[in-house]
């Protein structure tokens, strides 16, 4: 059923199975419609345990393919399924389709022209639209001018509202964040230097794709889309409630991995919001840094003893030139990522509940949007019994301001919950100290208590 030929095939699809060979069946016919020749490239299908039943007329469909069937004894799951086939491809340029992505005919045509291209970006996220029943009749008669392009209909469900994606691309700097294994392509050489998927997701749904293209990124690769490279996401059952909840659990567990900005903000915030985010506190960050704002030096010098314990989070730049405990943490951008020192904003940091004796942040907070302000302190004060938000007399473009008036309806507005002091500190500037209201027997907001 197979094309027989022993030339070195230019492009591998890889594509793993588990119980939907009527998916497999609509995939594979698809890619016999190829504008690029069959002699050209190869599928590699990895069949991921479960019942055999119905793939013998699934495989039929993809007769005159350079097909390659690999069965696995028990279940891997989606990371080692795909690692499995990648074991198996011939070709130096990999594409990761997954057997519910029926695809145009010029598809693989379109990614290789991609990664024949001198300069062009090393890994190519193409197009995929989401249907429904309705729209199933023009799949099943190969018509792909009836199906849409638009929401609800159809559509790209990573770029809401309409299913289109923005046209200035700058979400590309992120690009991994969307890199769907349903139609991408690499080299194979990329995928093997940064060491393929991780298996520990095992049986585990989702962000398997998304860990390995942040790796991706990590090693220097940029990220490239083609919208007419299309594929159509074919109906098929899926426990939505099930496979949500194992993608966050997976999403917390590559947070603890990677305590960076990036990672915070996608175990709080899904979607396009998600990328919107972290774009604004990337930039953010940069402008800390290069203005050397932020600086914790001061903070530590005048607020350190009057804090109740050594062990502080202080959010900030220059730790390095800070006299800090040695059992202090840092959120200093401007350091190297450590055992200690964590990119992060403070969303959901990966450290116990109670952990702490203090959080400081000097003006990084001033950054923050009123949502991220709330889950800020919200979060801190699960690791550690009081957070103080310094605000000295910097100023940079998007941080809020610190005059009198602002301050006061800020302590106000926090007094809703906590117990809020505010103090004027010689050689630093303003303090907000929150605590748990329930601890504190003063009145919940004290305003400007000077001090010395």
């Amino acid at each position: 059923m197979s094309l027989q030929t022993t030339g070195t095939p230019e492009l591998s699809v890889v594509m793993p199975t588990f119980q939907d060979p009527h998916c497999l069946e609509l995939t594979l016919r698809a890619l016999t419609r190829q504008t690029l020749p069959p002699d050209r490239f190869e599928v590699v299908v990895v069949r991921d345990g479960g019942s055999p039943d119905g793939y013998p007329e699934a495989l039929a469909a993809g007769a005159g393919l350079r097909l390659r069937l690999v069965e696995l004894a028990e279940r891997r799951g989606r990371a080692g399924v795909r690692n499995e086939g990648v074991r198996h491809a011939a070709a130096p340029l990999l594409v990761f389709l997954d057997a519910d992505s029926w695809s145009l005919p010029d598809l693989l045509e379109r990614h290789l022209a991609h990664h024949r291209e001198p300069g062009h970006p090393e890994v190519l996220i193409g197009r995929r639209d989401d249907i429904g029943l309705a729209h199933l009749p023009a799949v099943l008669r190969d018509d792909p001018a009836a199906i849409p392009r638009l929401s609800p209909h159809g559509g790209d469900m990573r770029f809401p509202p309409d299913g289109v994606p923005d046209q200035r691309r700058d979400w590309l700097e992120v690009g991994w964040t969307v890199a769907y294994t349903h139609n991408i392509s690499l080299s194979r050489e990329l995928f093997d230097r940064v060491g393929g998927f991780r298996e520990e997701f095992a049986l585990s749904y989702g962000m398997e794709d998304i860990e390995l293209f942040y790796r991706v990124d990590r090693a220097g690769a940029s990220f490239g889309y083609d919208d007419d490279a299309r594929v159509v996401h074919l109906p098929h059952h899926r426990n939505m409630g099930r496979n949500w909840a194992e993608m966050m659990a997976n999403t917390r567990s590559i947070t603890a991995l990677y305590p960076c900005l990036e990672w915070e903000f996608l175990s709080v915030i899904v979607g396009p919001e998600a990328v919107k985010r972290i774009l604004h506190f990337r930039s953010l960050v940069r402008a800390c840094v290069e203005r050397s704002t932020c600086a914790i030096g001061p903070a530590v010098a005048r607020l350190a003893d009057r804090l109740p314990g050594p062990r502080v989070l202080w959010v900030g730049t220059g730790s390095a030139d800070a006299a800090l405990s040695a059992s202090a943490v840092t959120f200093d951008y401007a350091a190297p990522v450590g055992p200690t020192n964590f990119h992060l904003i403070g969303l959901a940091p990966p450290l116990p509940p109670g952990s702490l004796d203090a959080v400081v942040s000097v003006d990084f907070w001033r950054y923050l949007l009123w949502p991220e302000l709330c889950q800020f302190v919200n979060s801190s004060l699960l690791l550690a019994g009081e957070v103080h938000l310094v605000a000295t007399d910097a100023s940079a473009p998007q941080m809020c301001a610190t005059d009198a008036d602002t301050l006061t309806y800020l302590g106000r507005s926090l007094a809703a919950e906590f117990a809020v002091e505010r103090q004027e500190v010689e050689g630093l500037g303003t303090v907000l100290s929150l605590r748990p209201a329930a601890t504190v027997g003063a009145p919940a907001y004290a305003g400007a208590a000077a001090s010395g």
